[in-house]
């Protein structure tokens, strides 16, 4: 922080102050203070002979100016095209055109692009190849759940530009016999600027800007990059927007994060269920009516792409809506949209894959044999413990919270919750 003292004076008056402009990252405080006043006096003769005394009232004022540095302000970058398949590819120019001349505006930018092929850089078996649909960085292309992405990278505020449109017109001129046709091509670029944490739009500007060619018997003009040179005058107009805005203090800070909620997932096979087997103290199988649930262990759960944790558990996110996913080798994925708060519970039932069907039927062929009020020896009843824990170790769950209980001495041969 750097102060400043400047001193004003005046004579028996006060003094008007004016404040300097505010730079765009710079926040500058006044303050005045009034000092004692002074009074003086002087006495002298005049050419008549008279004596006159004359008193001066003296006013001052200190002012303090203290500039502070008030930072740059980050966001993540997001770019759009509303104007057709044909500019897809221009979407990256626009967002390194952007990143580029909004820099030295005052504005930090976090690019989607360079963290995501940060991240893919850590796996050198994936760093060339093809990105998968459902990948963080194709979710980061694709600009799915962006406020919760820019949370991610932990962006105050997200900047999201959009190509709105591009059309062309022809005008015909003939003029002194000198047939010309110009031909105008337009694009319209849009952006606003969005509470990180909320999603709210804080400030916004639409943008016009145009190119032309000309053609006539005697001149033919043609341009193969106006498009790249509308996309650089856009973005130019876009960026001196933008530091207007940032001068003027026309971007208000953002609102508080709000706490995180407690969301709990529970994980299930769907349509699997097992019988109740339980074993009585003399070495008797009993069969439960009942079906004992099984369910999956290690689900990994990705929470607007990212993986937060595993399942089942409870996890810690932000309120509101996000896109959650469930996978685990052997079981299709599952995705759904949600609206998190606090306290909520989630059930999901998990389709395994043909492969991994085959496998259960294999650890589970035990079953098939055995009789309710069969007596086993005790070999037999190790046996069959055994089989039962390579099932519980092989990445079952088999669910027995619910298992009624036919005597208390009864054990299930999954063992208990």
């Amino acid at each position: 922080m750097s102060i400043r003292f400047r001193l004003f004076l005046s004579v028996s008056c006060g003094c008007l102050l004016a404040l300097a402009a505010r730079a765009q990252t710079t926040q500058v405080d006044t303050s005045t203070t009034t000092l004692p006043t002074e009074v003086e006096s002087r006495s002298y003769t005049t050419e008549d002979g008279r004596q006159v005394t004359e008193t001066t009232t003296i006013s001052k004022v200190r002012q303090e100016i203290a500039t502070k540095h008030t930072g740059t302000y980050k966001a993540a970058i997001f770019i759009s095209n509303r104007a057709g398949a044909a500019f897809d590819e221009k979407m990256m120019e626009l967002e390194d055109l952007v990143t580029a001349r909004i820099t030295d505006k005052g504005m930090q930018v976090l690019s989607r692009e360079a963290i995501a092929d940060a991240m893919r850089s850590f796996d050198p078996a994936v760093a060339s190849a093809p990105r998968p649909a459902d990948s963080l960085d194709a979710k980061l292309t694709e600009q799915s759940s962006v406020l919760r992405l820019a949370q991610g990278l932990g962006a105050d505020y997200l900047l999201i530009a959009s190509i709105a449109s591009v059309g062309a017109k022809e005008r015909a001129l003939n003029a002194y016999g000198v047939n010309t046709v110009t031909k105008e091509t337009t694009m319209r670029v849009t952006y606003k600027i969005l509470d990180g944490n909320t999603g709210g739009s804080l400030t916004a500007d639409a943008i016009k800007v145009t190119a032309g060619t000309r053609q006539s018997e005697n001149v033919a003009e043609t341009n193969d990059d106006i498009f790249n040179d509308l996309l650089d005058q856009a973005s130019v107009q876009l960026a001196d927007s933008l530091g207007n805005r940032i001068a003027q203090r026309r971007i208000a800070p953002v609102s508080a994060a709000g706490a995180l909620v407690n969301f709990t997932i529970n994980v299930e096979a769907a349509d699997l269920f097992v019988p109740d087997v339980r074993i009585d103290d003399d070495h008797t199988i009993r069969i439960g009516e009942s079906k004992l649930r099984v369910s999956p262990l290690q689900v990994t759960v990705e929470i607007d792409g990212v993986a937060v944790g595993t399942a089942p558990g409870t996890l810690q996110l932000r309120p509101g809506f996000s896109k959650i996913r469930l996978s685990r080798d052997g079981y299709r994925s599952w995705e759904r949209t949600i609206n998190a708060v606090n306290g909520q519970s989630l059930t999901v039932a998990m389709e395994m894959t043909d492969a991994t069907i085959a496998r259960w039927k294999d650890a589970t062929a035990f079953m098939n044999d055995l009789k309710n009020g069969a007596k086993l020896t005790d070999a037999q009843v190790k046996v069959l413990e055994g089989r039962a824990q390579m099932l519980r170790q092989s990445g079952f769950k088999v669910d027995t919270t619910d298992a009624p209980q036919i005597r208390v001495t009864n054990n299930s041969i999954f063992g208990a919750d």
